[in-house]
Formats: structure tokens, C-alpha cells, sequence
């Protein structure tokens, strides 16, 4: 026999799941902070000829002293540590200057020696640090990078730092840093989208790391793409569009219409001007000419037919039905309140496209050989109307 579930009598704890240490919500602002630690101590670390005295200070005045006091529930615990000590070696490349380098060393060092060992209830601790092997190496390079005048007083500090953590044993060697075998592979591995906002770096930043040795983005994410990965991917591209859209736009002077015979200069006022996409405003020269290349073959294979045939008869078809097609979208149109093609008068619209049709049954006009074909040389338009137009 089971029992129900009840409410427990005391009240759970709150506690900060270890998903939000691999996060951009922590990643992103350790990753500054940790910047301006060491931007800090390069600035000041040429007065001094005590460099670790002057780390320590600054570590205690930005409140890194108290950041091991953050969490205290064990499964939280072990990924702040880890992740915390995993920003710290990201600045332990060789692609960085040995300055920063050595504040890194420092950081590391201090960070993970000031864990709590002992504190009631006890507080959980990490005794290795875990370091891919290429890192470990360019780590041990500090004290020969350090050969300048000028940082002499950083190596004997370095020396004895990497003395201490090598005997200690402290670090527990992992495979090259491209091959991703840190748990995550990335960071931050979790991303945060606000509302309105889309954050571009955020795939790029965990890489950063990785780039700087091998040159080249990370292996693509497996897997089916997860709902935050999608709204991500579609924000990209709605805002690369409307960047596109605004490069793209341009103002275009819209052309005036044209009689067959015009006695006075147009010229093309302020309220002619309008704005569109570039390629509005480009001829469409090789479209064009294919088009025309096209239609000249098969107006002459049908012109080939002296008779009365099936190919002549096969053309009139496709006019009466592109005709009937055009009337079934004007009702549909006149249906709602629009109008379909009435913009350029006698030169569009349906009533031109009838005429081109009836040229064709008529075997008279522009549109005696192909009716529908012939709108581009001026099938369909009224010639009477023109001529009344230009007298």
C-alpha cells in the first residue's frame, strides 16, 4: 500500500542550481570582472616591487576574497569552482601578454588555495584544477616569458607558485583544448535571451579560448536544435534582414508615363521621387534578353505551321485560358473593394490584355502571331485612343 504525498512540515532551502555557473548570466560578467582584475594590476604592477602584495590588495578591494562565500550547497559548489578556475586559465595562453598571464597565475593560485577547509557546517572543495594540456604547458612558460627588465620582479613570484601547485599535485591533465574535453565542452553553455534583444557573441564568446589556438570556429552542436536555439536563429535573421532591407534601399526617381508622341520636355518633380530596393532600380537587361530570345523560338516553331494546326490552336488555347484566369482574379479582387492592374490606364489592366486576345482571333495588330505574347512590343493598346491622345 502507498502513501500519499504530503506538504513536508519544514520549509526546502533555496538554493542556486549549478546550470546557472555554466550560464551566461555568471560566465559573462566573471569573464569582465576577471578582465578588470587584471587590467588593474598591470596598470599599477610597475610601481611596485612587490607585485603579489600589490595582487592581494586589489583582490581584497574588488571583493574576491568574499566570492568563495557565493554558494554553499555542494552540487552548485563544485561547478562554481570549476567554471571559475576554467575562466582563469583561459588567460593562461600564450596569446596573451605575460602580464596577464601571471595575474591569471595569481588569480588561479589565490582562488583555489583560499577555499574553505574548515567552517561548520563544512563547505564542500575542489582539491584538483582541472587543465587541458596545452594550457598546462603554456603555463609552464610563464617564468621564461618574464626575461624582460621590466618584469623581473614577477618571476621569482611565478616560481615559486608553480613550485608549490606542481608538488602539490593540483592539477588534473586533460586532453588539448580543441578536443572539447572539459565538461562542458563550451561555456556559457546556457544563454539568455531578453525580450527584443538577440545576443550574437554569445555563440562565438565560449570560443574564444579555442580560437586563438587553432584559428577556427567549434564543431557544429549535434542534435535536433533545441525551442531557444530556434527563436535565437530567427531573431539572426529577421534583424540580418531589416539591415539588409535598409543598406539596400535607395531613392528612385519614378518614371513618368510616355504617349507614342510627345511634343513637350517631361521632366520628373519632388513627388515623382520615391524610395525602393536597389534592384528596382536596375534594368533587368539579362532577364530581358532571355525573355525576348525565348519567345522569338517559339513564335517561330508556331509561325512554322502554314496551317491550321494543333500548334496554332495550342497558342490560341493558352491566351483564352491566361485570359479567363485574369478575369476569375479581377472579380475576386472587385469582391473585396480592389482593382487589379488599373494603374497605367489603357497600357494595363484586363481590358488590354482582351484586346490582345481578340488580335490574335482577328489575326490583326501587334498581337496577330502570339496575342498575350505581344504586350512587351504593344499588343492591346488602343491605337485610337493613342492617336486622339496625341492630336
Amino acid at each position: 500500500m502507498s502513501i500519499a504525498p504530503e506538504p513536508s512540515v519544514s520549509r526546502g532551502d533555496i538554493t542556486i542550481q549549478p546550470s546557472y555557473f555554466t550560464s551566461s548570466l555568471y560566465v559573462n560578467p566573471l569573464r569582465e570582472d576577471i578582465s578588470t582584475l587584471i587590467r588593474a594590476f598591470s596598470v599599477q604592477c610597475e610601481k611596485t616591487m612587490r607585485p603579489f602584495e600589490l595582487f592581494k590588495q586589489l583582490w581584497i578591494e574588488q571583493g574576491w576574497s568574499w566570492l568563495h562565500l557565493r554558494i554553499h550547497d555542494g552540487r552548485a559548489r563544485q561547478s562554481f569552482i570549476k567554471v571559475t578556475e576554467r575562466l582563469f586559465i583561459e588567460k593562461l595562453n600564450e596569446a596573451e601578454d605575460p602580464l596577464t598571464r601571471t595575474a591569471a597565475l595569481f588569480s588561479l593560485y589565490t582562488f583555489h588555495n583560499t577555499q574553505p577547509s574548515s567552517s561548520a557546517p563544512p563547505i564542500h572543495s575542489v582539491s584538483h584544477i582541472e587543465i587541458p594540456i596545452d594550457a598546462y604547458q603554456s603555463m609552464l612558460t610563464i617564468p621564461t616569458a618574464l626575461e624582460d627588465p621590466g618584469l623581473q620582479t614577477l618571476k621569482p613570484y611565478a616560481v615559486y607558485i608553480l613550485t608549490n601547485v606542481l608538488d602539490a599535485q593540483v592539477f588534473h591533465i586533460l586532453p588539448d583544448s580543441p578536443l572539447n574535453a572539459q565538461n562542458p565542452s563550451k561555456v556559457p553553455r546556457e544563454v539568455l535571451l531578453m525580450d527584443g534583444h538577440v545576443v550574437f557573441e554569445a555563440s562565438y564568446a565560449s570560443t574564444q579560448y579555442q580560437q586563438k589556438g587553432t584559428g577556427g570556429a567549434g564543431p557544429k552542436k549535434k542534435g535536433r536544435p533545441s525551442k531557444r536555439d530556434k527563436i535565437r536563429k530567427t531573431k539572426e535573421a529577421l534583424v540580418s534582414l531589416e539591415k539588409y532591407v535598409d543598406r539596400s534601399y535607395v531613392t528612385l526617381p519614378e518614371p513618368p508615363p510616355t504617349p507614342h508622341m510627345v511634343t513637350e520636355p517631361i521632366t520628373v518633380n519632388a513627388d515623382m521621387v520615391h524610395t525602393g530596393h536597389t534592384i528596382f532600380g536596375q534594368v533587368p537587361i539579362a532577364s530581358l534578353g532571355n525573355y525576348v530570345a525565348r519567345k522569338s523560338d517559339l513564335l517561330a516553331t508556331v509561325q512554322l505551321d502554314a496551317t491550321e494546326g494543333f500548334q496554332k490552336a495550342a497558342l490560341r488555347r493558352a491566351n483564352e485560358a491566361v485570359l479567363a484566369r485574369l478575369k476569375q482574379i479581377d472579380e475576386m479582387a472587385a469582391e473585396k473593394g480592389l482593382e487589379v492592374g488599373g494603374e497605367g490606364g489603357d497600357k494595363t489592366g484586363l481590358a488590354r490584355v482582351e484586346r490582345a486576345v481578340e488580335e490574335l482571333r482577328q489575326t490583326s495588330g501587334v498581337g496577330a502571331c502570339g496575342g498575350i505574347l505581344g504586350l512587351l512590343e504593344g499588343a492591346g493598346i488602343d491605337n485610337s485612343s493613342s492617336q486622339e491622345g496625341s492630336g
